[in-house]
This record gives C-alpha cells, structure tokens and sequence, in this order.
C-alpha cells in the first residue's frame, strides 16, 4: 500500500510559509512503501462501526446513517456512454500552436459534434470566450492532460462581468463562487406527469401514495417538498437545529426515483427516501426529464496564465468548467486544473468527477503566500453526485464545498491541509470517506452568510479521514446531528461521552477509531458492494 504524506513543517508556521507551486509542493509529498502485516495482525486490528458493522451488518435504511449507494453517473451503476461518432478540432481550423486563438474552431467544431465525441489533438490550444455545451451525448475529449492543454487568456468578468454582492454587502462578481468557462447544461423541461403525493411517509420508506398514477416500472421521477410559513421543512432537515434562517426563503428539496413496481396509486420506489414526506410540505412527484445528459469533458489540462492571486472576493474568473442545475449523468475526468481562481462547479443530478488533479505555480500564491484560489471543487445545489480519486496540489480558502447540495459523496482523494467547507444553506447527507486530508489543521472551517443557516443540515458524514494532527470535535458546523467515524478527534470523550440510538436522528455521534483500523474505509464503495449495484 503507499501513502503520501505532506511534511507538516511546510504549513506549521502559516505566516512564514513560502508560496504554493506544482513543483515546490510536490516535492514535499513523500513516497513511502509500507510493508502489509501478516494477515493474522490485519483481522486482529479490524475495527467495525456501530453504524454499520461487518459488511452493513448493523445498517437499516432508517439509521441515522444516510444512504449513499446511489451516487455517481448514471446512479454509479454504468461506464461513461461514449458516443461512437467523433469529430476534431483540427477539422474546423484549430492549430493547437499556443499562439493562434482557436476560439472559433472550438465553436465550429462543438456546433458540428453535437452529439458526438469533440475530439482535441495534442496541442497547446488558446481559447478567447465561454464554451457552452448545451445538447446531450456530447464529450469534449482531449488525448490527456499531458498532451492537450486548453489556455484560457480572458478572464470570465471580461467576458461577462456577472457584477454582484456577497452577504456581507461586499462588491464582487458571481464569478467568484460559480460559473465556468467551459459550461455545461441548459433550461429546465416542463414538468410532465405533476401528480400530488396523498400519504404521509417517513424517511427510510420505498413507497409514495400518488392522487394519481401515470408511472410504470422503470420510469424515473422527481419528488418535491417545499417548505411553509412557519419553515418546518428547514427545521427538519436542520434537526430542529436551524441557527439563523432568516436569509432562506421559499426552501424546497428533491429526491430522484426509479419506479420499481407499481400497486394501484402507489408506486414502489428503487431507494429510501432522505426526508419525512408530510402534507404541509405539499409534496409533488414528476417525471424526471433532464434537459441535459451524457455530457463529459476528459482528458486534458486547463492551464490558465499566472496571475497572483488577489484574494477572496477579488476572483475575475479563471474558472475551468461548471455542470449547470439541470444537468444528469455528466461527467469529467482526467483533469488538471493550473493556477485557476475555482475549481469545478458542479449542480446537477448523478454526475461524477473523476481524477481531478489542482495545481499552481509558486507565482500564484496570494500576497500573505497562503491560497492560490477561492473554492476547489464544489457541488452547489447537487444531488447524488460523486468526486473521487482527487488530488488538490495546492490550497484553496476552501477544498471540498457543499452548500446546499444533497447526497454526494466525495471519497478516495487527498490534499495539503484540505478544508471540508460547509458553506451553509443546508447541505443534508452528504458523506466525505477515505481521504487524506493533509495536516488537519482546518479540516471544518466553513464559510457562507450567517443568515443562511448553521454550516450543515443534518446527516453529514465523515468516515475514515486521515491527518497528521488529531482534530477537535466540530462544534463550530453548529449542529449536533453529523457522524465522524474513523478520524483522530482529540476530545472525542468529552464532546462525545456516550453516543445516541442508532434510529436517533439528533445528537453526536463519533466513533475516534483510528482510519488505518476501520472496516470498510470507504463507506460508498462499501454500500455500492452491499447493494449489488441493482436499480
């Protein structure tokens, strides 16, 4: 097995610290070859949690463990649907030179591959305006992140300036926490098939009682819960445990279904549902029909030129690529991200990202020498999507976001000294599993406007995370209803003293078993192989 481990002496002294590049940083990461024990030793070390025991042993879908078997592109059950068709840029004039712009030809060539795979020769390509993928069965490929390299050389604010502000009434741009220059996605479908939901359910359930039944096994569809005047739907989902709410009106959340089977008005659902399912909430059921679907972009680099970084707030949009609201089944892969101001934005349903690679040169580095960007990788108001197999080379005031996002799952990754950022507007069961996030030192700092509620909703899980230094429990997320299971928490018994049932929603839970002892250390892996896989 081999780790990588950051030497902490790098980032123990933050105002000292140098600045952060692709080489200077990894050349800190150090390779080392640990020899397996004897399998005797290994079973003996085994730890379970009370979550879920040997092989989910313990689990129910009422547990106040989510579910999160059905993560990821196309429900985490297929490979990518490539098309079979391709096109190049090469046919419509690009020159890959790194110096003739190649705008156009992109244009020409995504209008021409609808459809298709937009293939992108070994190059170093120079792109002037926002590439918009806006049709289904549509890749964006490149011949590898070594080879084929996207250089963006106008800032999305000179592009579009998306002028804003942020809670604070502070001037800024919505480029600062969204958009992309490559973007994906497009307007959301009428809804087809609206029929209310007639009976009260409880999270964990498989069924929904419909006033009226157009649906047969097979179909997928959209539940809707939106909250009242009174904001019980937030409360809910915050465990009775809101904070400040003031900021968020008119809340709804979403759950996606396959239909099973069918039993006159009732329909048999493929998975549990998340919330309690009540009358005041005015539930709805839909046919899922997503404007857009099957679109990736793989196997490239977007190296943008180096500016310093200027700091939070100040980001002009050096953004590589979003997954717009109503997106499913998307993907990117094989990705390196240079000396960008965001990461991915990603606010869809079931879509996956795969080996994201962020980086920055040392002359990116902030003037305190601390960040090289805003957000990493964020899922915003995502569903059901998944990040795995990551690697965050350099530091961001913020790694992993999730605001407002339900259900996804980011595992197998690793950084410097990674931030899990609860950026507020109620984030609800999302897990973060098996990763290595560096020295520890701000694992749970979390950002986002006080009036939008406390850091995270309930569910929240955190399950076999790695750091050099033990962490403190997060009192700072505001809500007493989160799972950390195999993290080194250094006052675990006295935040923690006794843990709550397993059927109870609220109170803390956390289990400091050490993450090289705990059994299964990827949770998601672990329930996909529980569930079989079956939709």
């Amino acid at each position: 097995m081999r780790w990588l481990k950051t030497m902490t002496a790098f980032w123990a002294e933050p105002h000292s610290r140098p600045s952060v590049g692709r080489l200077s940083v990894l050349s800190l990461l150090v390779v080392v070859t640990l020899t397996p024990p004897p399998i005797g030793k290994t079973q003996e070390a085994q730890q379970f949690s009370k979550l879920w025991g040997k092989n989910g042993a313990l689990w129910s879908p009422y547990s106040r463990l989510p579910d999160f078997t059905w993560a990821g592109y196309r429900w985490g059950s297929e490979t990518y649907r490539r098309p079979q068709e391709r096109v190049s840029v090469k046919d419509f004039g690009a020159k890959g030179d790194g110096q003739t712009d190649d705008t156009a030809a992109f244009k020409h060539a995504l209008e021409a591959g609808k459809g298709k795979i937009v293939f992108i020769p070994p190059g170093k390509y120079i792109l002037r305006d926002i590439l918009y993928i806006r049709n289904s069965n549509t890749v964006l490929q490149g011949a590898g992140p070594e080879q084929t390299v996207l250089v963006f050389t106008r800032p999305g604010v000179e592009i579009d300036p998306r002028p804003s502000k942020t809670d604070g009434n502070q001037p800024t741009t919505n480029w600062s926490w969204a958009g992309g220059l490559i973007s994906i996605g497009g307007a959301r479908t009428q809804s087809k098939d609206v029929t209310k939901v007639i009976k009260s359910q409880k999270r964990g359930d498989t069924t929904l009682t419909l006033e009226k039944n157009p649906f047969r096994p097979g179909d997928e569809i959209l539940l809707t819960l939106r909250d009242d005047d009174a904001k019980s739907l937030l409360n809910y989902l915050y465990r009775g445990q809101p904070g400040d709410i003031s900021g968020l009106d008119n809340w709804y959340v979403e759950q996606v279904f396959r239909v099973v089977g069918c039993e006159g008005q009732t329909v048999v659902l493929n998975r549990p549902l998340r919330f309690d399912v009540r009358g005041e909430w005015r539930p709805t059921v839909e046919r899922f029909v997503p404007p857009v679907t099957d679109v990736g972009v793989e196997g490239l680099t977007f190296d943008f030129p180096v500016r310093q970084y200027a700091g939070h707030f100040k980001e002009v949009g050096l953004n590589p690529v979003e997954i717009t609201r109503y997106a499913a089944h998307c993907w990117l892969r094989d990705l390196v991200i240079r000396n960008a101001d965001n990461g991915p934005f990603v606010s869809g349903y079931f879509c996956t990202l795969e080996k994201i690679r962020l980086e920055a040169d040392p002359e990116r580095a902030s003037p305190s020498g601390h960040y090289t960007g805003h957000h990493g990788i964020t899922f915003g108001r995502a569903s059901d999507c998944l990040c795995r197999d990551f690697e965050i080379n350099t530091r961001f005031i913020h790694d992993l976001t999730v605001q407002s996002s339900i259900g996804c799952v980011f595992c197998s990754g690793r950084g410097i000294d990674l931030c899990f950022d609860h950026h507020r507007w109620a984030p609800y069961e999302n897990l973060f599993t098996d990763i290595d996030a560096g020295i520890g030192s701000r694992l749970f700092a979390s950002s986002g406007g006080g009036m939008r509620g406390n850091h995270t909703a309930g569910g929240e899980t955190f399950w076999c995370i790695r750091t050099q230094r033990p962490v403190r429990w997060p009192a700072s997320l505001g809500i007493d209803a989160i799972n950390v299971v195999g993290l080194n928490v250094s006052d675990a018994a006295q935040a923690v003293p006794s843990l709550p049932p397993v059927a109870e929603l609220t109170g803390r839970w956390c289990e400091p078993i050490p993450p090289q002892k705990l059994l299964p250390p990827n949770l998601y892996d672990a329930m996909r192989a529980r569930g079989g896989g079956n939709n």
